[in-house]
């Protein structure tokens, strides 16, 4: 399965909250009604961007049995197109669009409903290999080494890896993978982020080993379907 990931942002004529509405209660339905071939779908709405990460209004990710089905089986018909690309130019500034292959490392907490608030706090960062390493390489390295020293801490309650297979289309900031992260509290969080003290030494010391640089968010997920 594809899961395709989007960074998004609203138009520079509405604000953040407004965008929100608009997301969640006018475009999610008639995503699912008009998007057949979607397996899956989720929308992370932003709450905060860490350090020098771009401002960004929500994370969407989408999954397909096949990435054709993105690509030439996307709407139900050219109907339900043209009303999707209508909805969408009433509320969004623009999106940077990534193909992907999810690994599930620690499968986080589910809503008590679908569309509810996910009950955690989500990470979500984007990241860059070491110009030391080829994308092949920095892969290797990260679900192979570094992915066990983060499934020893505790207040990690949710970890999935989505290795980027390629832009959807454009020429989108280069990522190479994006690493999700939940927890229990916004203080759970914060101390994973900080990293400090010998707890977390084996990790700090293991992200210079692949990590060129990353983006990242606080999030409020929304599983839709």
């Amino acid at each position: 399965m594809v899961k395709t990931v989007f960074l998004c942002r609203r138009r520079p004529d509405i604000d953040h909250r407004r965008y929100e509405e608009l997301l969640l209660r006018g475009h999610v339905p008639l995503a699912i009604r008009h998007h057949p071939t979607m397996r899956r779908y989720v929308v992370n709405i932003v709450d905060r961007s860490h350090r020098d990460a771009p401002e960004l209004d929500s994370i969407g990710e989408l999954w397909f049995d096949a990435l054709d089905d993105f690509h030439h089986r996307l709407y139900d018909s050219p109907e339900g197109a043209d009303i999707i690309a209508r909805d969408v130019a009433g509320f969004m500034g623009g999106a940077d669009a990534y193909a992907t292959t999810e690994h599930v490392q620690r499968r986080p907490p589910a809503a008590p409903r679908r569309g509810d608030a996910t009950p955690a706090v989500k990470f979500v960062a984007a990241i860059r290999r070491s110009p030391a390493l080829d994308h092949g390489q920095f892969v290797r390295h990260w679900l192979d080494r570094h992915v066990p020293l983060v499934l020893t801490d505790p207040l990690v309650i949710g970890y999935v890896n989505s290795v980027v297979d390629g832009a959807l289309r454009g020429d989108p900031p280069a990522f190479d993978g994006f690493a999700e992260l939940y927890f229990a509290s916004p203080e759970d969080l914060a101390t994973h982020v900080a990293m400090a003290g010998e707890r977390y030494a084996a990790i700090r010391d293991d992200l210079s080993r692949f990590l060129g640089g990353a983006a990242a968010w606080q999030v409020t997920e929304y599983v839709q379907l």
